[in-house]
């Protein structure tokens, strides 16, 4: 043992532990307190000669905005390129989502907070006059989660402020202008609602969308407690969705109409008794994603079945880390179907804030029965700051032959937090912004 694991049944290496014995690369030292924060949509983007990566750096001073930085890496050895801001946010919710689509177009959504989102592409993103113009999408909308299916269409699920805040869907046909946009969840009550949406597309076009409840009877943000994971899908491109029994859902989905996967009515003791991350999709269209969950300290990966959802408890897999009250995580696959995981947690198993300066990064994969498990550290304990936010490249089904080869591209961000409840979202704390490859 080193580096004070305690208990824990794996050693933790040096920082550099992938099979390619690569060094983390520091990419920014400007970043902000969620630098590589809020990853229902991917921020890395693979092509056959170069690695995409979009990130956001903290504001220069108190009252500037916040910077959307989109870069260039060779995809072998993660050496940079260029970087290139392609735009500004209000503060440390405006990070960038990415996609692909299968011509070869780059699409980027810039983060708003409640504010429109900013739409742009381009056909050469290496080149910074190769972008659109912004297209503002709007009116209140934050944490896009955009995919793109073999057709090349554009769906996003974003939270929209509004009396009763709501989780919205909209789609862009190729070639065609973005849709008007389609309620698809709304709060019970008045006042904030964190849906932590995620929306990934399967291998057959199945569009796979999960998301929770979380509010207050009182509307106020530190008040509220996560009641409800839900999920949804559709067989047709978004004109109809599926609740979790396969009947047509009644849009917006309500907690009085959904269907849930997990439900705790009163919130439990727990603030995140149910707290989802994001999703992706296997080579049988099955839905699969990590929740930390009330009771259960190891955390519980989740996979929709036809008959139903299938559990796996974490507990087998990281050797004893606790990830209960909501996780910073990232989910992914690789071509040979293994799930892989990123999670960021206490290394000596105890339980903490999610942005507590104690975590570390550890890397779970494991096969689609949950077996054949593996971890790794990817970083070693820091008493001086946190490593967390990961960000693994996501799997994509119209990239099979490029995504995720040789293993996976991850970003994270290494520093302090000033935002969160109560917290100063707009602060000009600087941390570092790292990128890495963790083993297949």
């Amino acid at each position: 043992m080193c580096g004070g694991v305690g208990s824990l049944e794996f050693e933790i290496p040096e920082p550099s532990i992938d099979r390619i014995s690569m060094t983390p690369v520091l990419i920014s030292s400007n970043g902000s307190d969620r630098a590589t924060g809020y990853n229902m949509s991917s921020k890395l983007i693979r092509t056959s000669d170069t690695l995409f990566a979009g990130w956001l750096d903290a504001p220069s001073a108190s009252g500037d905005t916040a910077k959307v930085q989109f870069a260039a890496f060779d995809p072998q050895t993660g050496d940079h390129r260029s970087t290139q801001i392609l735009g500004e946010g209000i503060d440390n919710h405006c990070g960038p989502a990415l996609a692909m689509d299968p011509d070869g177009r780059m699409h980027a959504l810039i983060g708003a907070h409640h504010g429109p989102l900013l739409y742009r592409w381009s056909d050469g993103p290496a080149e910074a006059g190769s972008w659109s113009a912004p297209e503002p999408l709007g009116p209140d909308d934050t944490y896009p989660s955009l995919a793109i299916d073999t057709e090349g269409t554009l769906h996003l699920a974003h939270r929209e402020k509004a009396d009763r805040w709501q989780l919205w869907y909209r789609r862009k046909r190729r070639n065609q202008e973005w849709e008007s946009p389609v309620s698809i969840a709304i709060s019970p009550t008045p006042g904030y609602n964190h849906y932590m949406m995620s929306l990934t597309v399967g291998p057959t076009g199945t569009l796979h969308l999960v998301f929770q409840f979380h509010f207050a009877e009182s509307g106020r943000a530190e008040d509220c407690k996560c009641r409800a994971a839900v999920y949804l899908r559709s067989y047709d491109s978004g004109d109809t969705w599926l609740d979790d029994g396969d009947e047509i859902a009644h849009l917006p989905v309500t907690m009085e109409s959904m269907t849930p996967i997990r439900y705790v009515p009163d919130g439990g003791d727990d603030q995140h008794a149910v707290r989802v991350a994001n999703n992706v999709v296997d080579g049988q269209d099955r839905a699969w994603f990590f929740a930390s969950i009330q009771d259960a300290e190891h955390g519980i990966v989740f996979r929709r079945d036809p008959g139903g959802w299938k559990e796996f408890d974490l507990s087998r897999m990281t050797g004893g880390l606790n990830v209960e009250g909501g996780r910073a995580s990232s989910i992914t696959r690789s071509a040979d179907g293994r799930i892989h995981l990123a999670l960021a947690t206490n290394p000596q198993g105890l339980r903490t804030k999610w942005y507590d300066p104690s975590l570390s990064l550890f890397h779970t994969s494991f096969n689609e029965e949950g077996e054949d498990h593996r971890i790794k550290a990817v970083t070693v304990p820091d008493s001086e700051a946190a490593n967390w936010l990961p960000a693994l490249e996501h799997w994509d089904w119209n990239r099979t032959n490029i995504c995720c080869q040789d293993g996976h591209w991850m970003m994270y961000t290494r520093g302090l937090n000033a935002g969160g409840i109560g917290g100063d979202n707009k602060s000009p704390l600087k941390t570092e912004v790292y990128l890495t490859k963790v083993s297949p």
